[in-house]
C-alpha cells in the first residue's frame, strides 16, 4: 500500500490518537477544496497484523 504522504501518515496517526484517547473510533467532519465541500469519515478498527498489505 502505497502512502500518500508522510505528512498524512503523521496526521492520521496523531488524529486516530486523540480519537481513540476519548474512546472514539469514529468521526465525521465537512471540509472545503478547490472550492467543492467534502463530508469526511474516519473510523478506525484494529487490524490484525497477518492482514496488513505486504509492502507495509
Amino acid at each position: 500500500m502505497a502512502s500518500l504522504s508522510h505528512d498524512l501518515d503523521i496526521a492520521l496517526t496523531q488524529l486516530t490518537e486523540r480519537l481513540l484517547t476519548q474512546k472514539q473510533t469514529y468521526a465525521e467532519t465537512y471540509v472545503m477544496a478547490k472550492g467543492q465541500l467534502y463530508r469526511t469519515e474516519l473510523h478506525l478498527r484494529p487490524v490484525p497484523p497477518s492482514e496488513l498489505p505486504a509492502d507495509f
